[in-house]
């Protein structure tokens, strides 16, 4: 085997053994693995067989051609770790128990991939199941082999510690051993401790240490359990001893972190259903120890599993997620999950699948918006009046008698996106000015079928000047038609509207129009999705090739920066690939960092980062985060960046704890339109961008950069970070 090779397996049985230990905590905390795996060794053999246990089951899977990624994220092993954490607990080391826990984690990992496979088709997870299956299955043949001896340890706790660590060991022992604290808390960490088989308050400290630098929310979430599961016995008189002597209340704390914030979204109804649930499971623990105590088998984790996978199951039947919001993407922490959901609500409320524009050129102002004062009320209230306005508000040049006085009348009419012409009326006569033709109310009309129930329609049109026909495809931006004034029109305007049929009295629907441009005090905003408002400026946001094409990045693409920051310069390698899944991606050689990116012909966006935040592609991830292919003076993108990849663990740790119930911190990006050089020809176009970090208390400028593009690239980053310039020079291959 190559060194290379060999290094790289290395690394992945590494990362499998740490994701192990943390996937416990359904985590990928390297944080949380290492307080867990500490905690694993305060009774050393406890701690030996649990690592035994999964570095074998992640050999056998490596052996085997198992998936690896799913090795390095911990998947195969947790089970193995939990059996080895048993066998360690239970028995008296031997020779002979190590040979029978080698047979042992082959068989567990043979019976997680059964598990796993079976519940893979329900879309359920598999949990500790395999453990449950396997320590069972140990417990029920152990006492017809003889080698498998019944430990002592806990009897003889002092000898033990004597023999491995000395009297250092036993004072430290004894002082932790002798602390006083309250009772729930005692229960509580020992309970902690209990799902690594260590029931002591030193492991359940490490582990809730461990657990609270990985996330505020799954400590919070497991204290929230316990204590309502724990109560619930007491307030019932139920058999204590169950919690305070075996310390099965770990599946409390389990479920809750479960089902509060990592199936679920973390918030007050996650925060509910942990309080409700807990209980339920004190009687399912009840309920169990009655079954299996018959057979001479322990409860362990199965009311966790039982309760987890019944409410999943439950969730996933309904018609309608409201306030109980499954996980969609999972990030492995409670608090990333909800940070980007939070973000991409924020990002994306109004995104929608078929993008409707403006069905015109230049710049128009509403005169009547949705629900207006004269004719959008009630059924007929989602709909547009759009007309052309002077400096003075006028809509004519003097004297204002004729129609031609008009600014927009007779100007072309847009397809507002793709789709066939369903339907046209024609041959009514535009009205004199200040007239209207009630009888034949929408006057000369063309209906557009984009999508299923989804129809648009285009009012007051001047007669026979359709330049399309019925059942006729059309493409966005192609011209159908000359603005006029027939129908119910005193003067010339456009009325706009989308329904969900055919019909031409068909009633409204409410849709957001997309990848707009609303005119205010002489600056531009743009929207990628949106309502615009009565006596609002609105134009399409209009193609501009330099910016399309700086940011046209295709698989192999390579992007070479030469960096200077103060005295110090580095060369920094990117290249443009694709998944498996077809998202795009900028990989960095040096750091290893990568960033998701969406470009959809109108507009560039990241979607995700991960890796180096001091990497500079973490920069040009935040500097350049959403950009628009349109060009218009002083126009200002306004976007978020996700809380947990912009602020850092301190900035964010009290945030936290209350982020299920209210978030306080915002990651504001800013991208204006600085400069360009000629709008029809455009070489030289400047951006200046910004990221404001926004605390409960304190708004502060995290980043600023100007952005200059030219020769169809972007040719150079000016960056102001902490006080710090940094100037990147790009060259793409």
């Amino acid at each position: 085997m190559k060194l290379i090779d060999l290094k790289y397996h290395l690394k992945n049985h590494t990362n499998g053994l740490l994701n192990s230990y943390s996937q416990l905590f359904l985590a990928d905390s390297y944080w949380l693995a290492f307080f867990v795996l500490v905690a694993s060794f305060i009774d050393v053999y406890v701690g030996i067989y649990g690592l035994l246990s999964v570095v074998l089951t992640n050999v056998f899977a490596h052996i085997l051609n198992f998936n690896q990624i799913y090795l390095v994220k911990g998947y195969y092993g947790f089970n193995g770790l939990l059996v080895g954490l048993f066998i360690g607990y239970t028995f008296q080391p031997s020779w002979q128990l190590i040979v029978f826990t080698t047979f042992i984690s082959f068989v567990t990992f043979i019976i997680t991939i059964v598990i796993a496979g079976l519940q893979a088709n329900k879309k359920l997870p598999y949990l500790s199941l395999p453990f449950l299956f396997v320590v069972w299955l140990i417990q029920l043949a152990a006492p017809h082999f003889a080698p498998l001896i019944n430990n002592d340890r806990g009897i003889f706790v002092y000898n033990d510690l004597l023999r491995i660590g000395g009297s250092e060991m036993v004072s430290a022992y004894h002082f932790y051993d002798s602390i006083v604290l309250p009772h729930l808390v005692e229960v509580y960490l020992k309970s902690l401790g209990a799902i690594i088989f260590q029931y002591n308050i030193i492991a359940g400290s490490l582990i809730a240490i461990g657990l609270l630098i990985f996330s505020r929310i799954a400590f919070l979430l497991s204290i929230v359990g316990f204590i309502s599961g724990y109560y619930f016995f007491i307030l019932f008189q139920g058999n204590i001893d169950l919690i305070n002597y075996s310390y099965i209340g770990f599946n409390f704390i389990l479920a809750a972190i479960a089902i509060g914030g990592y199936f679920l979204l973390a918030n007050a109804y996650s925060f509910l259903m942990v309080i409700i649930i807990a209980p339920i499971i004190s009687i399912v623990i009840a309920a169990s120890a009655t079954v299996l105590n018959v057979l001479g088998l322990s409860v362990f984790s199965l009311p966790f599993n039982i309760m987890v996978i019944m409410v999943l199951y439950f969730l996933y039947n309904r018609v309608k997620a409201d306030k109980i919001k499954l996980t969609q993407v999972q990030l492995f922490s409670p608090e990333k999950n909800l940070y980007r959901y939070l973000n991409e609500k924020e990002r994306y409320n109004d995104e929608v699948y078929f993008k409707i524009g403006l069905p015109f050129y230049g710049e128009w102002i509403i005169s009547q918006g949705q629900n207006g004062s004269i004719t959008h009320k009630n059924e007929y209230q989602y709909a547009w009046d759009f007309v052309i306005k002077d400096d003075e508000l006028k809509t004519f040049r003097l004297p204002g008698n004729n129609l031609e006085d008009y600014y927009c009348y007779a100007l072309p009419i847009l397809a507002p996106a793709d789709g066939y012409v369903i339907d046209i009326i024609d041959g009514i006569e535009d009205n004199l000015v200040g007239d209207v033709n009630m009888q034949q109310n929408w006057g000369n009309t063309i209906i557009i079928k984009h999508a299923e129930q989804l129809y648009s329609k285009i009012s007051h049109i001047k007669k026979n000047s359709f330049k399309v026909a019925i059942n006729e495809y059309v493409y966005k931006g192609q011209m159908l038609a000359n603005n006029g004034n027939s129908g119910r029109s005193p003067e010339p305007h456009i009325h706009f509207q989308l329904q969900s049929t055919s019909v031409i009295q068909a009633t409204t629907i409410k849709y957001p129009l997309s990848n707009y441009v609303i005119k205010r005090n002489n600056n531009y905003i743009y929207y990628s999705s949106g309502i615009p408002l009565e006596n609002e400026i609105v134009a399409n946001a209009s193609l501009n090739n330099l910016l399309k094409n700086a940011f046209h990045f295709i698989p192999g693409k390579k992007i070479n920066w030469d960096i200077k920051t103060g005295n110090k310069n580095e060369f920094v390698k990117w290249e443009v690939f694709t998944d498996i899944n077809n998202h795009s991606y900028i990989y960095c050689y040096k750091t290893k960092a990568l960033a998701w990116y969406i470009n959809d012909g109108i507009k560039f966006y990241f979607t995700n980062f991960e890796g180096d935040k001091n990497s500079f592609l973490y920069t040009f991830y935040t500097v350049l985060n959403k950009v628009v292919f349109s060009f218009y003076k002083d126009m200002v993108i306004e976007d978020s960046l996700p809380v947990y990849q912009v602020f850092n663990i301190s900035k964010r740790f009290f945030n936290d704890f209350i982020l299920p119930f209210k978030n306080t911190l915002k990651a504001q990006y800013i991208l204006n339109y600085s400069d360009i050089d000629d709008y029809l020809y455009t070489k030289n176009i400047v951006l200046n961008s910004e990221v404001k970090l926004k605390t409960l208390f304190n708004i502060s400028n995290d980043i600023k950069a100007k952005i200059h593009i030219m020769e169809g690239k972007i040719n150079s980053i000016e960056v102001n970070k902490n006080n710090k310039t940094t100037i990147a020079q790009c060259e793409i291959l």
